[in-house]
């Protein structure tokens, strides 16, 4: 099913795919983290996505609360989201150029850094438009 970008329904698949994956059943097994992700101009919009030990727990528009408490909070624009999950950008270059933006433990993030990388490549494999 495509869904798309910059929507509920992006984070929900990214869910599904996540939740019933065995093979991120082991390697997500220590996420225990709430994320926000903001989208900036042209699409703007911004997600709460919840971890339990690997298992996304709850996915939904952020509220202001939501990125305050969330322990990472990813911002850039629409058209670097497009190109992390399109494949044409890579996150990580996005991330030390600037273009995508990290609040949060940096040391947590880097020490999870093969599940984060993980959740990436699942959001990669959600068809959009």
């Amino acid at each position: 099913m495509t869904v798309k970008l910059g929507s509920v329904e992006f984070y929900e698949a990214m869910a599904h795919a996540l939740n019933n994956d065995p093979e991120w059943a082991e390697k997500g097994k220590n996420i225990d983290f709430d994320m926000a992700y903001r989208y900036e101009a042209p699409i703007e919009g911004q997600f709460f996505v919840s971890f339990d030990k690997g298992r996304v727990v709850a996915v939904r528009v952020a509220s202001q609360e939501d990125l305050d408490k969330a322990d990472f909070v990813i911002s850039g624009s629409s058209d670097v989201w497009r190109g992390c999950f399109d494949g044409s950008i890579n996150p990580t270059v996005a991330m030390t150029r600037g273009k995508l933006r990290v609040r949060g433990k940096t040391a947590q993030m880097l020490k999870n850094m093969p599940a984060f990388m993980y959740i990436q490549q699942t959001m990669g494999k959600v068809e959009f438009q």
